[in-house]
């Protein structure tokens, strides 16, 4: 084996492992919550706020997901950090875990969050150190990898998809119990959308 593939086989296990943390880690923290607040489908998730002339509101919508955030989530978390971060020109909320480990929220059609597991070291792409998480009031599972859906559907579709669009990438990995199957396809797309 060579230098780095064994660099990358070593970043793919602790990808898989900090992945299944994060994922059970949420899936309790969300339960703990519904214990509290009701079922996810009758928690208030505000609309996605846009401006006049149809473009995202990021200001407003941050505000949301942040006060979202600080009523469903923050008591169930156990994080070391957060607050915002730029990024993409703009202030995203963060939280960072005791792993070093990192979120990202924004308001969207549901709660979308951008999990990084080697907390902001590069490569800081989606599917590669970076993964979409989906947490909606009306879906099942409510909190799922994005694009879920479409791996269960068709698993060779999926991985079609993560090639070029890479936050659709982290539904094969759960599907696929967060291990990077020899046909995992490594998205071409190389700037992160989040």
């Amino acid at each position: 084996m060579t230098l780095p593939s064994i660099i990358q086989k070593q970043n793919q296990k602790e990808a898989t492992s900090r992945l299944k943390k994060y994922y059970s880690v949420m899936s309790q923290a969300i339960m703990l919550s519904e214990v509290d607040n009701g079922p996810v489908q009758y928690w208030d998730k505000s609309e996605m706020i846009r401006d006049e002339d149809g473009s995202y509101n990021s200001a407003e919508n941050d505000k949301l997901v942040e006060a979202f955030y600080d009523k469903y989530l923050a008591k169930y978390l156990k994080i070391t950090s957060r607050g915002y971060l730029k990024e993409d020109s703009r202030f995203r909320l963060y939280t960072k875990f005791p792993d070093g480990s990192m979120a990202w929220y924004g308001n969207g059609s549901c709660i979308d969050i951008v999990y990084d597991y080697n907390g902001g070291k590069k490569p800081n792409l989606l599917g590669y150190d970076r993964f979409s998480f989906l947490l909606c009031k009306d879906k099942k599972p409510v909190f799922a990898g994005f694009n879920l859906d479409v791996a269960k559907e068709s698993r060779t579709e999926a991985i079609e998809i993560c090639k070029t669009q890479p936050q659709k990438c982290t539904g094969i990995l759960q599907m696929d119990n967060w291990e990077f199957k020899p046909d995992y396809q490594w998205p071409t797309v190389k700037k992160s959308t989040y």
